[in-house]
């Protein structure tokens, strides 16, 4: 048995050992080195997954910042799209707009044309009347130089057709003033049935001589605000009307009442509102009043400068036309009290001759009105120029000139100032004459010194008047200036 720290005996203990640790040694190395070589296979391709992966995420990223962009640029699109989407649209409303005024203003001007083409027509046909009289009876006047009692029925019929002239040259002097921009009416507060019936006695010897009567249905009616006398004349030119369109011995109504807050004024025959009033009434149509004739075309223009408005109805085929005219009314109107009606100035008669100078380049006219003149008592110069006119004013200063304000040399407005220029012709009444009754006209002359403006043909009371103002001032009455228009136009 060997012993205990024998050298000789461990020996190989030892060399066993080694032997035995060393293989162990190098299987971990080699399991080491594969451990590593594996370890670093492993890290490389986590390497490379995440490089894989990084470069993904840089391509997801840039992907979706252009998918950001291109969304974006799809917003500004789309807002740019709606924004031109909605200026089309604005462009089609307001070329539509356009379009539509375009299609009215046509209508309205065609609506005029035909308006004014009927008017002249009918226009054509109230000259007509009284020019067709007038006529003949120059040929009767030529055939009965040896009948007086002819010639006199001649010129009685004949001074009818020459005031029915005058009329249709005021209303339509009326109607050209009533259509401008300064048409202007009196207006006062009065009560319509009075107007109404005295509309009804100046109508009174035209009825009788048809055989027509008038009657007034007004009762119950609130004060108007307005022109009066306009609304009369506007009812008047209705009723003449309806008398050219009717046949003897007919009964024509006007009717008054209320309606809301207007004032409705139906002006036709008794028969046509008896007929409407019935079970069975007629077929009407609506008639375009401006078409009707001067006078219905006045009456419409004073009831639309009233605020109100006329229509017109009748059967088809018929000539007669039933009107309706409308006013609103004034609630404040009730409380006012009535205009005191003012008394007319009566004539001066009896007076002594006056000294008349008559200025105007009209040969005939001259000569006519002179001689009417120098009929009436008076002593009468006439010349034919301006400049004659104010040599003979100033010269001898007469009690009255009537001046033509279309003069050549120098115009009647003009001499006037010329002759006011004058001390001593104070005391002359200077009297335009003129076809001209416009607002400006008769500012013009009133300006240049003008006392009173007569528009031809005038009538002989507007003479009457003049003269009986001139023995006014000649008697120490009223002094020249006070500037009167008569027949405004």
């Amino acid at each position: 048995m060997p012993r205990d720290n024998d050298p000789a005996g461990s020996l190989p203990a030892a060399s066993f050992c080694r032997e035995s640790v060393i293989p162990i040694l190098i299987l971990l190395c080699v399991a080491l080195a594969v451990f590593v070589v594996v370890l670093a296979a492993r890290l490389r391709s986590a390497a490379t997954h995440i490089a894989e992966l990084r470069a993904q995420r840089d391509r997801d990223v840039k992907t979706l910042a252009k998918s950001r962009q291109e969304a974006l640029q799809r917003s500004s699109m789309d807002d740019e799209l709606q924004r031109v989407q909605t200026a089309l649209s604005d462009a089609q409303a307001a070329l539509a707009t356009v379009r539509a005024e375009r299609d009215t203003a046509l209508r309205d001007a065609e609506l005029a044309h035909s308006q004014r083409h009927a008017f002249l027509a009918g226009l054509a046909h109230d000259l007509r009347n009284p020019l067709a009289p007038l006529s003949n009876g120059i040929e009767l006047l030529r055939l009965t130089d040896n009948d007086p009692a002819g010639r006199l029925r001649t010129r009685g019929i004949m001074e009818r057709q020459v005031g029915n002239l005058m009329r249709i040259a005021d209303e339509l002097s009326d109607l050209a003033r009533l259509s401008g921009q300064h048409a202007t009416l009196q207006q006062v507060t009065f009560d319509l049935v009075p107007v109404l019936q005295g509309l009804a006695e100046r109508l009174a010897p035209t009825l009788k001589a048809q055989e027509m009567t008038l009657q007034v249905d007004a009762a119950a009616l609130p004060r108007l605000r307005g022109d009066a006398q306009r609304i009369a004349q506007a009812i008047g030119h209705l009723v003449d009307d309806i008398m050219r369109h009717t046949e003897r011995g007919s009964t024509i109504r006007v009717v008054a009442g209320i309606e809301g807050a207007s004032l409705s004024l139906m002006v036709a025959t008794a028969a046509d509102l008896d007929e409407a009033a019935g079970s069975a009434p007629a077929p009407l149509e609506d008639v375009d009043v401006a078409a009707l004739g001067l006078g219905v075309a006045l009456a419409l223009q004073l009831a639309m400068l009233h605020g109100g408005n006329l229509k017109g109805r009748r059967p088809p085929g018929a000539r007669r036309a039933r009107f309706t005219m409308t006013l609103p009314v004034d609630a404040s109107a009730a409380a006012e009290a009535a205009p005191a009606s003012a008394s007319p100035t009566l004539p001066v008669n009896g007076e002594p001759a006056l000294a008349v100078l008559l200025a105007d380049d009209n040969v005939d006219f001259s000569h006519s009105f002179g001689t009417m003149l120098e009929l009436l008592g008076h002593h009468v110069q006439v010349v034919h120029d301006g400049l004659s006119a104010v040599a003979s004013i100033v010269g001898s200063p007469p009690d009255i000139a009537f001046v033509d304000i279309g003069m050549p040399s120098l115009d009647g407005v003009e001499a006037v100032r010329r002759v006011r220029g004058q001390g001593n012709t104070q005391d002359v009444l200077l009297v335009a004459v003129t076809g001209r009754g416009g607002a400006e006209d008769r500012a013009r002359a009133a300006e240049a010194g003008f006392d009173r403006y007569l528009v031809k043909p005038f009538a002989m009371q507007d003479v009457r008047d003049a003269l009986d103002a001139a023995h006014a001032v000649r008697n120490g009455g009223r002094a020249p200036g006070s500037f009167a228009s008569t027949r405004a136009g």
